[in-house]
């Protein structure tokens, strides 16, 4: 699963040092991961690619998002992965599969 879209929103979490990240595809689905205040280098109205793959993807470390993430939960259009506790949550992809329990990279790219 891959799309080129943008940084709509960045919202603070309940949880302390934690953001959610929104990003829309420019094909209609919509990401909402969190982000760890350390980790956060984008910013609202970026443009990017999202990207989730069996296979590690092209990625520059330290400037991209990546993480191995895990499958967990299939509601119709929302699928939820988790990257050591952090929520990844896939909305507006009901034909899109994923395996229960398998690791999957989970990036936010961005655009050079």
């Amino acid at each position: 699963m891959k799309c080129d879209g943008k940084v709509s929103k960045i919202e603070r979490s309940k949880i302390p040092s934690v953001n959610v990240l929104t990003f829309e595809c420019q094909d209609g689905r919509k990401v909402e991961m969190m982000v760890h205040d350390e980790l956060l280098n984008f910013f609202e109205g970026e443009q990017g690619i999202f990207e989730i793959s069996e296979n590690l993807p092209e990625y520059k470390d330290g400037k991209d998002l990546c993480g191995i993430g895990m499958f967990y939960k299939d509601e119709g259009e929302r699928k939820f992965f988790s990257i050591g506790g952090f929520l990844v949550v896939l909305h507006g992809d009901k034909n899109e599969s994923f395996e229960y329990g398998k690791k999957y990279y989970i990036c936010l790219k961005h655009i050079v």
